[in-house]
């Protein structure tokens, strides 16, 4: 130990504060300004289209959307544009499916103005091509539901959802327009000085937003683009009503993020779609695989299921010691992990929509994105291994970030099999069927699996997160993600460690602004009860974010071996070498860590504090303890990297 260093620490806390203060400042100016840019073009655009919906024939006007976002039947999804028409196409999936698409192709065949008609099973999509006399939106829409309800009668069911379609970004628009304009009347409310209800009435509404099980229950009656919408409305209703301006603004930043993210993979679709339309046709049933065992539980589901039942039992304990029943929902919403899903939602969103924008990836299927941080293994299809790139560098970084590679064994590939941890034999001709039964091997012992394929179907379709690379055949259909690059595939899976990192934080920040609240509760303190899920939520976001643009701006090349890349073993060794600096040996015992000299400092300003009756002692508790325990997990010593599989 260095007296010195505590010393030096103790002097530049002021100044690795205001450093901290400006990073956090300059990312929300950033994030704000970027946001709203993105956010402002969305809306123009959403609110063109379905302005002129009615003059363009479309087949879905705000009115249908509103009925939908209200629980009622979904509006046909679709994409117009390039003389092509994307029409939803319903039952497919069902047993009378193969029956279906040929009632629909030869129903739109006949239509008067369409020259060409492919069926797309993966995606549940006739694409129809136009000439001069092109068809009204709402004829070929009607054509294709009276095709389908001549083969069974129409049931419902969620529609699936493409990058193009107007319903999904209206959806996110119409979440952000009303959290906004809450945000507003909100802040006005209050600078008027206007009545106000207690934050206790929105317990209900907050816990619906953020406990996953909950939401799923609305998800599972409503669908998940509905659900959002509605949650979003209804808790910028209950804020507004409640006049908590800081929590809508965390809500107005989710909302654009996730605008923002919509939107860019509106214009991938607008950019990739010529590209796709020539080779739409499938000409195969869709692949419905089931997964051996069940989706394992990833940090925040688990701690989502913890939370789920302990709030209840808080909300109960609460109103029964006390008869309040304000306590009772302000000790619901102390609950909430809400850290958690800002966490998730702001790293995949942004992950996304930088992929999107730099990559030229499309994301056929968002949520994938928000698996990365349970997958374990990744299959990776010899044909995608182009030498001489960075194929194998990356894989051993994979390997040492705690992932699992998967090969086949392919004479092409040469001294390549050596960089996998595990080669499967093909037993087949078809390497879409090995792959394929890898995944179900894997899944089946309880792994999360990632592909990267260009030309299997059945392993794209049985995968957990799925990475197609497009080339010179047909589309990867039941790929997650089209990428046309491997690097960028590559670059997904090297986000697995930062997903996780997002997830692990998020979980930090759930955990400790619950415990903030349940002191605040048992203490005299007064607070409104939604002070630590805010700053919970905010942190969530700002951590979320910030992973997913190191991600992004890290240069691929750096996973060489010839680049230091980040210098692994020397960060290792300074990690090891710091944590048995500020350890003490005690008899019997062994080495105990002790503070390092940011956290003394950090301790000595909270004593002053306190001292200075500026903050109450129960609440320096629970900051101390959140402190110490995330910095002493940043500086623990991870595992020695595995030697690469020989």
């Amino acid at each position: 130990m260095n007296l010195s260093a505590y010393l030096t620490a103790t002097v530049l806390l002021p100044a690795r504060l205001a450093r901290r203060g400006l990073q956090a400042g300059a990312w929300m100016g950033t994030t704000v300004l970027d946001t709203t840019v993105t956010g402002a073009a969305a809306v123009t655009g959403v609110g063109m289209n379905l302005a002129t919906a009615p003059l363009r024939g479309g087949t879905v006007s705000a009115r249908d959307m509103a009925r939908e976002f209200l629980g009622g039947a979904p509006s046909r999804r679709y994409w117009r544009g390039n003389d092509r028409i994307w029409m939803e196409v319903r039952g497919l999936d069902t047993p009378d499916g193969p029956r279906i698409g040929t009632a629909v192709l030869a129903a739109v065949r006949d239509l008067p103005g369409v020259t060409a008609v492919q069926l797309n099973h993966a995606l549940s999509r006739i694409v129809a091509t136009v000439g001069d006399e092109t068809p009204a939106l709402t004829q070929l829409g009607d054509t294709v539901s009276g095709a389908e309800n001549s083969v069974r009668a129409p049931e419902p069911e969620q529609p699936l959802d493409l990058p193009g379609d107007d319903v999904v970004l209206a959806g996110r628009v119409a979440a952000l327009a009303t959290t906004g304009l809450g945000l507003g009347v909100s802040v006005a409310a209050a600078a008027l000085r206007l009545p106000q209800l207690s934050v206790a009435v929105a317990s209900a509404v907050i816990s619906a937003d953020y406990q996953p099980r909950i939401r799923r229950l609305v998800e599972h009656r409503l669908g998940p683009e509905s659900t959002d919408v509605v949650l979003a409305t209804a808790e910028a209703a209950i804020l507004t009503l409640t006049q908590n301006p800081t929590l809508l603004a965390v809500n107005v930043l989710l909302r654009a993020t996730l605008t923002a993210e919509t939107w860019s993979a509106r214009q991938a679709w607008h950019r990739t779609e010529p590209n796709l339309a020539p080779h739409a046709g499938d000409n195969h049933p869709p692949e419905h695989p089931h997964r051996p065992r069940s989706l394992p539980v990833g940090p925040l589901e688990h701690h989502a299921n913890r939370s789920v039942v302990a709030a209840p039992a808080a909300a109960a304990v609460a109103g029964a010691a006390t008869g309040d029943a304000g306590l009772a929902g302000t000790a619901l919403i102390v609950a909430a992990p809400a850290a958690t899903r800002t966490a998730r939602e702001s790293f995949a969103a942004t992950l996304s929509r930088g992929l999107a924008d730099r990559h030229r990836m499309l994301p056929l299927r968002p949520q994938a994105l928000r698996h990365l941080d349970r997958v374990d293994t990744v299959v990776i299809d010899p044909q995608t291994l182009t030498p001489p790139g960075p194929d194998a560098a990356v894989l051993d970084y994979l390997r040492r970030a705690g992932i699992r590679t998967i090969g086949l064994k392919s004479p092409a590939m040469g001294d390549g099999q050596t960089t996998f941890d595990e080669l499967h034999e093909p037993t087949d001709t078809t390497p879409d069927t090995a792959l394929h039964d890898a995944v179900e091997q894997l899944q089946s012992r309880g792994a999360t699996v990632a592909v990267i394929a260009a030309h299997a179907p059945h392993a794209l379709a049985a995968a957990d997160v799925s990475i197609g690379i497009l080339g010179d055949q047909a589309p990867p259909w039941y790929a997650d993600l089209l990428v046309d690059d491997p690097a960028t595939a590559w670059r997904i899976l090297c986000a697995v460690p930062a997903a996780r990192t997002a997830s692990r934080r998020g979980v930090e920040l759930s955990t400790g602004s619950s415990l903030l609240g349940a002191v605040l509760l048992l203490t005299s303190i007064p607070f409104r009860g939604t002070e630590p899920l805010t700053g919970g939520a905010a942190a969530g976001l700002w951590i979320g974010h910030r992973l997913a643009r190191r991600t992004l701006d890290d240069p691929l090349t750096e996973h060489e071996h010839e680049h230091p890349h980040a210098d692994a073993h020397r960060t290792l060794r300074d990690r090891v070498q710091q944590a048995e600096r500020f350890a003490v040996a005690l008899p019997g015992v062994g080495r105990v860590p002790i503070p390092t000299p940011e956290q003394t400092a950090y301790l000595a300003a909270l004593a002053v504090l306190v001292g200075l009756q500026i903050i109450d002692w129960p609440v320096a508790l629970v900051i101390v303890a959140g402190y110490i325990v995330t910095t002493t997990g940043r500086r623990r010593p991870s595992r020695t990297p595995a030697p690469s599989a020989a």
